[in-house]
């Protein structure tokens, strides 16, 4: 199926907010641009009355049953695949978000076909997070018995978006799974998406109250998570400030993923995998996901495992860098410099193991290649650990036995290339570390693990349930 295509200014595409009343085009406007400056698109920014509106008409329609979504959801995928939604073949899509994220071509592809199997698998997704004891629903209780029911802590989901990579769609999609309605804001770098995985959702049969889209200004974003039941806001630790404390809003991020290499682990029989495996955690998904490693603790000579590491990164985005296939994102000229200015700043006591005049590489479809970078410090308690910047950049400290687990915690993930089983358990028994990979790149998922706890774990409750 072909969904009618936006206006065309031009070359420009029109990203027309996605409302309970369909599509609306909106005075206030916003030009999407490529990291080489072009301009791609026009996007309809929302006053803060049309989100409002969304939110109340959401509040007010009923979900659908659980069949009914999973079907629908099912479709949507297959829709996301295959058909011109908004104008765009998937293939133009990812043209789309290849130009606006930075992203090399191969990546985006790989993760808006990520994006799809998201919305087809959200329903056995969300499940996940359903505890044993509870039913999905009071009517698969029997007769003259009781049972926790699994439901819903609100009816309506407000989504603010960044604008890193195309699966940040999954948490949302998640919730529509389990009967929420949802309204997404947009990341306005990174429109794209979102807005094909509503319109896909629509020509699947979802309507129009089931999932809006509307872009907004900063100002919108807040008036959204004050108007949902409950909310998904990802960014830093400024976002994370803001809501920390809060039982209705979930903040993803910040990551500061760690990798823990062990003395065994840096003999010269095994220091060789070991440093592969590293730089997959730290250059995969650009190096710009919470998941990529942006510190390594070794028990051991760290001067020469941060030696050996910058030598296989260099050696991996050689040659790469001025291709369509580069290691490290683009980002425009602009960007660039203040990023490198940040890091010269950030990194003014550390010592560089790739000269900083290769960090940046123009690209010669315009914009600018960052990364790899490595630094090495000697104290592993050193504040500039838990720098992340959105680029491949990794910070090399030492670690002994004595430092215990003080220089891991306040991590997303941490990988423990170790086979040290007591270094496991205390690993998984310090709550300020949310995920323990043992031997496994601190970037793997599969879709069904918990990433910053089950997204269920947050949208539902458990309810008992007596039926006589």
């Amino acid at each position: 199926m072909t969904t009618a295509p936006p206006e065309q200014d031009g070359r420009l595409i029109r990203l027309p907010a996605l409302t309970h009343r369909g599509r609306v085009e909106t005075r206030a406007v916003e030009t999407v641009h490529g990291v080489d400056g072009s301009a791609l698109a026009v996007l309809s920014l929302c006053p803060d009355l049309l989100v409002a509106q969304a939110v109340q008409a959401q509040r007010r329609a009923p979900a659908p049953p659980p069949r009914e979504r999973a079907a629908r959801l099912a479709e949507a995928a297959r829709r996301f695949r295959t058909d011109v939604l908004g104008g765009l073949s998937f293939a133009e899509h990812c043209d789309h978000v290849t130009r606006v994220s930075g992203h090399n071509r191969s990546l985006t592809e790989q993760l808006s076909r990520a994006v799809a199997d998201a919305i087809e698998q959200a329903p056995e997704r969300a499940d996940q997070a359903r505890p044993n004891g509870s039913a999905r629903a009071w009517s698969d209780i029997g007769r003259r018995s009781g049972s926790g029911v699994w439901t819903r802590r609100g009816e309506t989901l407000g989504a603010v978006l960044s604008g890193n990579l195309p699966t940040i769609q999954n948490g949302w999609l998640q919730a529509l799974a389990l009967g929420y309605r949802v309204a997404v804001r947009p990341s306005r770098r990174e429109p794209f998406t979102a807005y094909r995985v509503v319109e896909a959702l629509r020509a699947a049969g979802f309507r129009d109250t089931d999932a809006v889209y509307l872009p907004s200004a900063h100002t919108g974003a807040t008036a959204l998570l004050r108007r949902a039941d409950l909310g998904l806001v990802y960014g830093g630790d400024d976002v994370k400030t803001r809501y920390e404390g809060s039982a209705t809003i979930k903040v993803g991020g910040p990551g500061r993923s760690k990798t823990l290499v062990d003395r065994a682990h840096v003999l010269p029989e095994a220091v060789e995998s070991v440093v592969e495996a590293v730089v997959e955690s730290v250059t995969a998904l650009s190096g710009v996901a919470c998941v990529n490693t942006t510190a390594v603790f070794v028990e051991g000579d760290h001067t020469r495992f941060a030696a050996d590491l910058a030598a296989a990164l260099t050696a991996r985005a050689r040659a790469r860098q001025t291709t369509p296939e580069h290691l490290g994102p683009r980002v425009t000229d602009d960007t660039a410099r203040a990023i490198v200015d940040h890091l010269r700043r950030r990194a003014a006591h550390a010592r560089p193991e790739i000269p900083l005049d290769q960090v940046a590489t123009p690209h010669p479809a315009g914009g600018v290649v960052l990364g790899p970078a490595v630094f090495t410090v000697d104290d592993p308690r050193d504040d500039v650990l838990g720098a992340e910047l959105p680029f491949p950049c990794v910070w090399i400290a030492p670690w002994s036995r004595a430092d215990g687990l003080g220089p891991l915690r306040e991590s997303l993930v941490v990988n423990a290339i170790s086979d040290d089983r007591g270094l496991i358990t205390d690993l998984l028994g310090d709550p300020t570390i949310q995920n323990v990979h043992v031997n496994v790149p601190t970037v793997h998922s599969d879709g069904r693990l918990p990433h910053e706890g089950f997204v269920g774990d947050f949208l539902m409750r458990n309810k008992a349930v007596v039926s006589a």
